[in-house]
């Protein structure tokens, strides 16, 4: 057999696995699922995290977002299609709660970003008051660099949500919450 019909079907394998390579990574996506908590934030000698006379602290959270590493600050955010939800955090103390999960394109993401409005605290005596958060929305940095989201591969991450139990006291309107993301499976 000549040289010329081998080389024209090996450039053919080539051309092929390189295509098909390419639509793998660009065509296939991964599951990002997203998680919520408030982890348990007792100050030293206290097993509890908030005052014994809050009953509920009910919060709005939609728009979740996703930015991928390294592009633009405009261009990189990816809306994750996750239902708005009015989430209780005192149900979420210790625990995690699914917030819903959203296939992504293969890449590198480093960030979230999500609405946060209408926070309501019930108090045990029957009271209530609303706060808000000063800009409505919250950006979180995906600890240790960020994640990978490779074809067919599925990512848990876990966005840690949190009150000062001395702001909730106060009430004052304003609330400024301390939150984290990180990958947990």
């Amino acid at each position: 057999m000549s040289k010329g019909p081998i080389a024209v079907i090996l450039a053919i394998i080539i051309i092929g696995a390189v295509a098909g390579y390419l639509f793998y990574t660009d065509y296939v996506e991964g599951t990002l699922v997203l998680s919520i908590t408030d982890p348990v934030l007792a100050p030293p000698g206290n097993s509890q995290q908030y005052d014994p006379s809050i009953a509920h602290i009910y919060a709005t959270v939609s728009q979740f977002q996703i930015h991928a590493t390294g592009q633009g600050n405009a261009s990189a955010w990816k809306s994750v299609n996750v239902a708005q939800q009015n989430i209780d955090l005192i149900t979420v103390l210790s625990t995690s709660k699914i917030l819903g999960s959203v296939k992504l394109s293969t890449g590198q993401y480093d960030s979230l970003r999500f609405n946060m409005t209408n926070i309501t605290v019930n108090f045990s005596t029957g009271a209530s008051a609303t706060y808000i958060i000063p800009s409505g929305s919250l950006k979180v940095t995906i600890m240790n660099g960020g994640l990978q989201i490779t074809p067919t591969s599925s990512v848990t991450v876990l966005v840690t949500l949190s009150f000062k139990n001395s702001e909730v006291l106060t009430m004052n309107g304003h609330l400024a919450p301390v939150a984290s993301a990180k990958i947990i499976a």
